[in-house]
């Protein structure tokens, strides 16, 4: 489903251009549509070879940034960590342009998705996020990619704004009393200052399933390296118990961002085996822990906001709202083992 902020691309040209930018490719490619709610991505095939193909979204198009994603990843994987950078073109960059489309290619990989609730695929996950952290760290204080907050007030008082006129039969009036009142805590109790403080380093930002794969318990590929820069590695911790550590109604699915917004209840057992796993090298400190729960309450927000946005406008008030004071709630009073 091609949502309303994915890049328009012309497959025809994509498939007939890519083998003269790429000298790996061949001449005659067939490709098929991929997942994904924020860039266009497809599979090339020729034969039995496969290839990974995105069309970035021009939000993440800056082409110094896409030279520190690849280094970085270059990097990682010389460290022995499930990622797999772009391959370069024949003009030696990691993106060529086709017409207005920013198009990376990389190496197919093959596997399964995240099955939710397995202990061993959750703790595989911890571990590659310590690893990744503690690896990175290299890249600290890089120019490349000046990254600002996600989770900011504009964002979040955004979605909000979109749709509390839409409740006319005031359906979610706790919902959305829930939201303005979160709002001014997460400013309160996760304010620029703090956020800056807590340990930085080299996170990945957009951690959930969608974008891993799986061989059984071990971790064959980690994805979507377009929000990776310098935060506090609380980022990539919320992130994952949000996604990895909380149980939801629907499957989820890569290509429909209804799913990765649906309201959460998390399982304590996840939530242990994956903090058991990221924090085996370097726990959480006391100040991280304190400001978990407001990181989890901007990263919601921010999401539910962002989420709406690709979606038809009658479909806008219910994704945003639906059960939202009951998520909020559960989010402001996580309190890890």
């Amino acid at each position: 489903m091609i949502n309303l902020v994915q890049p328009r691309v012309d497959i025809d040209a994509l498939a007939r251009e890519l083998p003269e930018q790429y000298r790996e490719l061949p001449g005659e490619l067939t490709l098929t549509p991929g997942a994904g709610t924020g860039n266009r991505s497809f599979q090339a095939r020729a034969g039995e070879r496969g290839w990974f193909v995105r069309v970035r979204n021009p939000k993440y198009a800056d082409e110094a940034a896409m030279e520190f994603e690849r280094d970085l990843l270059v990097h990682l994987q010389d460290e022995g960590l499930p990622v797999h950078p772009p391959l370069l073109s024949a003009r030696g960059k990691p993106w060529v342009w086709i017409g207005n489309a920013c198009v990376q290619v990389s190496r197919l990989v093959t596997g399964e998705t995240f099955s939710p609730g397995s202990l061993a695929q959750i703790a595989e996950a911890g571990r590659f996020l310590a690893k990744l952290h503690r690896l990175s760290l290299g890249f600290l204080d890089d120019p490349r990619k000046p990254w600002d907050r996600e989770d900011s007030f504009m964002i979040a008082f955004a979605g909000f704004d979109l749709v509390r006129n839409l409740d006319t039969d005031e359906r979610y009036v706790a919902d959305l009393n829930a939201v303005a009142q979160s709002i001014h805590r997460f400013l309160r109790e996760l304010p620029p200052q703090r956020f800056w403080r807590l340990p930085q380093t080299i996170v990945h930002g957009d951690f959930h399933q969608g974008n891993l794969l799986f061989q059984g318990d071990k971790l064959v590929g980690v994805f979507d390296w377009d929000y990776a820069c310098e935060h506090p590695r609380l980022k990539d911790v919320a992130n994952a118990l949000i996604f990895l550590g909380a149980r939801r109604e629907l499957p989820f699915d890569p290509a429909d961002i209804r799913t990765y917004v649906q309201a959460i209840a998390f399982e304590p057992a996840w939530v242990s085996a994956f903090l058991r796993a990221c924090e085996q090298d370097e726990p959480l400190t006391s100040e991280e822990r304190a400001a978990l729960p407001a990181m989890m309450v901007g990263r919601w927000l921010q999401i539910r906001a962002c989420a709406i946005i690709k979606l038809p406008p009658e479909q806008r008030l219910h994704v945003f709202c639906d059960r939202m004071a009951e998520t909020l709630d559960r989010l402001w009073e996580f309190r890890g083992p």
